[in-house]
């Protein structure tokens, strides 16, 4: 058992190693959102080319980097703790916070929110000529053809889909006939083809009240009126909880169902379809629109300052109780090279199943100021043990050679067979792949850890000035991966090419930009800092010193 001791007296100097890996795991995010163009229907554009190499760099990034960063963050956080204290940790940490994240909310979240509108518009125009749902009593329903709908049997396995896309589209003619096919219960042969959501759950989906209120005059009087107007979806939402979702959410299918009207017009038809089914609950009815403002993805890539601010806030509560009652310490055989994964993997993997309960891989935050419980235990997790790392002076022993041998078996081996388990709707194999997921996470983070530890201890000025340039470089970054994508949708050029070049282009113009119009600025300031003249000339004279050999 290998354990590196930090004596209480050392005093908290920069740390170039994982300055630089915090910069590393930053920069990445460029990679992550330059590949979800490519990776099929998931990301607010969709290129017309696909590429599995693509998919597996976005599976490698996504599967450890913001489990990586959080343990950063609270190293960081605890290192600001010894020497400031609780309430001056809070003090400092919310302002390096909180500036940078009210400038990036006024200066980018707008921009980057109109231009994933302009990429979904035009995912959605050209998707509704590939739409699948274009023939037969597909077509009908389109088409309001009443007569050929009539002819459909009650057990019809297609009479549900037509139902819910009479819904979608709001077809309200064609619904009435479809409904008095099978008289408006919401039997199998009711059930959608996404989701498990049935017509009024499109109705309330895509903002149709007219069809909300024939489906709800359907059941109304009838002995099984609660199953149509509280049936749950596969996400256990009801119909009137889909009024207040992500429209993103909804606007991912709104090409292949052929929908036409805009997000400003599903707005309003959400909100007339919650008063009618929600009609008696007027004061509800606010606090719903209130909580599901709340709800949306306004803070879209920034929701990881969100959250870590929450977490220094909870951070800080705790230090300042340790300061008064000292709570006790957290025992070192917890912490130590090969006894911390005795209970790190299985206490991770039942947060992985507590926080992904349905299929996919890795832990996405809400992107919303109303963050799930779940995500902020589970990231808070990661940042809880980064912080008694730096508490209880435990370091990565420095073995660069078994880290060399660790990260091509996570990387080829652990890695693969936690994404293609991920996706598996047997609860067993979805539990193998959130321990399997576990060991991604807690096995890159150590690796990284120990890499940069054994070779970026020493300043160096490039890797100072791309860790400096990181924080602006995230938050600045995703509209113009965004309008990049976009721009390129339509070249004749491989996947990998057209994702190559929007992580150049991205990185080289933002870094320019860094150097020529923000470090030495006032918005250098913000976002990093101010530095005193001294503290550059004690860093100058530390880079030339490790240059010189003398260290």
């Amino acid at each position: 058992m290998r354990v590196a001791t930090l004596p209480p007296s050392l005093p908290d100097e920069r740390r170039h190693d994982y300055d630089a890996l915090r910069g590393f795991a930053m920069l990445l995010g460029i990679v992550l959102h330059a590949c979800m163009a490519y990776m099929g229907p998931y990301w607010v554009v969709q290129d017309r080319g696909e590429s599995v190499l693509l998919t597996a760099a976005w599976a490698f990034i996504h599967g450890w980097r913001m489990e990586l960063f959080f343990v950063i963050a609270g190293y960081f956080t605890a290192m600001v703790l010894r020497r400031d204290g609780a309430t001056g940790m809070v003090k400092r940490r919310l302002r390096r916070l909180l500036i940078p994240f009210a400038l990036a909310a006024v200066a980018f979240l707008p921009l980057t929110h109109w231009v994933s509108s302009v990429g979904l518009e035009q995912k959605a125009l050209r998707s509704r000529g590939a739409a699948q749902l274009t023939d037969g009593v597909y077509a009908a329903v389109r088409q309001g053809d009443l007569t050929a709908l009539q002819k459909i049997a009650p057990d019809d396995s297609d009479l549900g889909n037509a139902q819910y896309l009479a819904a979608a589209l709001g077809q309200t003619e064609a619904l009435q006939v479809l409904l008095k096919r099978n008289n408006g219960r919401p039997a199998e042969t009711m059930l959608a083809r996404l989701h498990g959501e049935h017509a009024l759950h499109a109705a309330a989906r895509f903002g149709q009240p007219e069809a909300a209120q024939i489906i709800v005059e359907s059941a109304r009087g009838r002995p099984w009126a609660d199953e149509v107007l509280l049936a749950k979806n596969d996400d256990g939402k009801t119909a009137a909880q889909l009024t207040t979702r992500d429209e993103n959410e909804s606007w991912q299918i709104y090409g292949q169902l052929g929908l036409k009207h805009t997000p400003a017009q599903m707005k309003q038809g959400r909100r007339a379809v919650l008063g009618l089914l929600e009609p008696g609950k007027a004061g509800e009815q606010h606090w719903s629109q209130l909580t599901a403002a709340l709800h949306q993805p306004w803070l879209s890539h920034l929701w990881f300052m969100w959250v870590l601010m929450i977490l220094t806030l909870a951070f800080g509560l705790w230090a300042w109780v340790n300061e008064r009652w000292n709570l006790p310490a957290m025992p070192r055989w917890m912490l130590a090279e090969w006894t911390r994964l005795l209970w790190l993997l299985p206490v991770t993997t039942l947060l992985f199943w507590w926080a992904r309960k349905d299929i996919g891989f890795g832990i996405d935050g809400e992107m919303s100021i109303l963050e799930k419980p779940a995500t902020l235990v589970f990231f808070g997790f990661f940042f809880a043990f980064g912080a008694a790392m730096r508490i209880r002076g435990c370091e990565p022993a420095r073995i660069p050679w078994l880290a060399w041998i660790q990260l091509p078996a996570l990387t080829f081996i652990v890695l693969p067979l936690a994404f293609f388990s991920a996706w598996s709707s047997n609860p067993a194999i979805h539990f193998v792949s959130c321990g399997l997921q576990a060991c991604v996470a807690w096995g890159m983070t150590f690796t990284l850890l120990d890499l940069f530890t054994a070779h970026f201890s020493k300043p160096i000025a490039a890797v100072r000035t791309l860790a400096d340039a990181s924080l602006w470089m995230y938050i600045a970054h995703l509209p113009l991966v965004i309008a990049l994508q976009l721009w390129m949708v339509n070249w004749k050029l491989w996947p990998i090419v057209k994702c190559g070049l929007v992580c150049s282009l991205t990185f080289g113009s933002l870094l320019l930009i860094n150097h020529f119009f923000i470090r030495r600025t006032w918005v250098g300031m913000l976002l990093n800092g101010k530095k005193a003249e001294g503290d550059k000339n004690e860093d100058r004279a530390k880079v030339e010193t490790c240059e010189s050999g003398k260290v």
